[in-house]
């Protein structure tokens, strides 16, 4: 069971090895923010859009690869999401965090479909040159290797022991090396705004000790999934992310919360636990306070698996199954304020427009997700549309020929967004994240 010990200038108070961490608050970074080691002052809002674009089409990728291949594969949750460390998606926030102690802080993508946390450990062959320290277990006094007995090690993929029993883990995947290392504990520590310093002792991760090709500074992913081995699930299985302004590199509100402290305020929505993924069950697709003429059961996932809605943080776009995808692109094509319309060569399944963003989508209506239960989305402009060059703005829902919808972290800006995972409940609330700082 784990602990928590929270320091700060006053005092040093530690709660029983028996007590859950209660609120765990962690800062989250935008890729693009300025606060990171490898920011590059030189990049236009257009170089970031084209960024978030790639990114966002290698993550959907991610996920068609994951899903065809669980239609065939009951175990295929670690093999293939392995790929977010080999292909360009790197996701959308960094969580910021210590391990060990603090002369060791690492930044680990957040990623609500990964099973697990891990973590570039030395020894590291391959492993890609990072701006920040890679973590050294054998100086940690408080590391230790989790034993093959362990319910930790029966809940990986494939576990393998060492000649001490030690659990190792190993994931092969296409076009690159192989991912291995051990499964171990150690102490991470996270520097909250209203309570110093937290240390929680004796978490579950993956010391990665050789890797494939992943960006410079991507020292680790943080999985929120539903897995026994996930950072959520060990921390009390309830979490809850605020963002705004996603495309504002300056702003520093956006922000994690782990443990019974989550906040899950607003309304709720049934939440649907599949294949490693979080499934949402939309109703139905307004623009304007008009509901779009899509049957309800096009965003259905059948008895099969195939289908659905997933609600995501590895992506910043989203995308829509084609018959919701076609009724809301023909409903914004015939705003008389849009009518320059094209789709780009480079990518065929986005809609843009000539025209400047500011200017030509002030007042625009709102775009409104409407969920089983009451629980609503609301899009507005900023949150719908992006600059993608200096004479043209698009769409960031992008069509998906395949059978499934994605809601990604565009979407979700300017929300308050809470995961009750053994209640199966996601709560959405409109909020100023800076709130959260006060």
């Amino acid at each position: 069971m784990l602990s928590i010990i929270v320091t700060n200038s006053n005092a040093t108070k530690s709660i029983g090895a028996s007590s859950m961490p209660k609120r765990v608050v962690a800062k989250l970074i935008h890729r693009n923010s300025i606060r990171l080691p490898f920011y590059d002052p030189n990049h236009t809002d257009i170089h970031r859009a084209k960024f978030a674009l790639e990114n966002s089409v290698a993550r959907f990728a991610i996920i068609e690869q994951k899903m065809k291949s669980c239609e065939v594969n009951a175990s295929c949750s670690d093999n293939i999401q392995a790929k977010l460390r080999a292909k360009t998606s790197v996701g959308v926030f960094f969580v910021e965090f210590y391990i060990k102690d603090t002369s060791h802080p690492v930044l680990a993508v957040m990623d609500t479909g990964s099973t697990h946390l891990w973590v570039q450990c030395i020894p590291c062959e391959n492993c890609a040159q990072a701006s920040i320290p890679i973590y050294d277990p054998s100086t940690s006094s408080t590391y230790t290797n989790v034993s093959c007995l362990s319910e930790y090690c029966e809940a990986l993929h494939r576990p393998k022991c060492d000649e001490r029993r030690n659990c190792k883990y190993e994931v092969e995947y296409e076009g690159a090396r192989p991912t291995e290392g051990i499964l171990a504990r150690e102490s991470l520590i996270f520097d909250t705004s209203d309570e110093g310093l937290l240390t929680i002792p004796n978490v579950v991760f993956r010391c990665s000790h050789e890797s494939g090709e992943k960006p410079n500074a991507v020292m680790g992913v943080v999985g929120l999934n539903y897995n026994k081995l996930s950072l959520a699930t060990q921390l009390g299985g309830k979490f809850s992310y605020c963002v705004g302004k996603v495309k504002d590199p300056s702003y520093g509100y956006n922000q994690l919360i782990l443990g019974e402290g989550a906040i899950l305020e607003g309304d709720s929505t049934p939440l649907d636990l599949y294949e490693g993924f979080y499934f949402v069950t939309l109703e139905g697709i307004s623009l304007g306070g008009v509901m779009l003429n899509i049957p309800r059961a096009t965003f259905e996932r059948r008895a099969s698996g195939k289908g659905g809605v997933i609600i995501d943080s590895g992506g910043e776009s989203s995308v829509l199954i084609q018959r919701a995808y076609e009724e809301l692109a023909n409903a914004v094509r015939d705003m008389t304020e849009l009518k320059s319309w094209f789709k780009p060569y480079e990518e065929p399944n986005a809609l843009c427009f000539i025209g400047d963003v500011n200017n030509d989508t002030k007042g625009f209506p709102i775009v409104t997700f409407h969920f089983s239960g009451g629980a609503e989305l609301g899009l507005e402009a900023e949150s719908l549309f992006t600059q993608s060059s200096p004479t043209y703005f698009c769409m960031t829902m992008l069509e998906n020929p395949d059978d499934y919808s994605v809601i990604g972290m565009n979407a979700q800006q300017f929300y308050n967004v809470g995961y009750d995972i053994s209640g199966k409940k996601l709560y959405l609330r409109r909020m100023d994240c800076e709130l959260l700082d006060e």
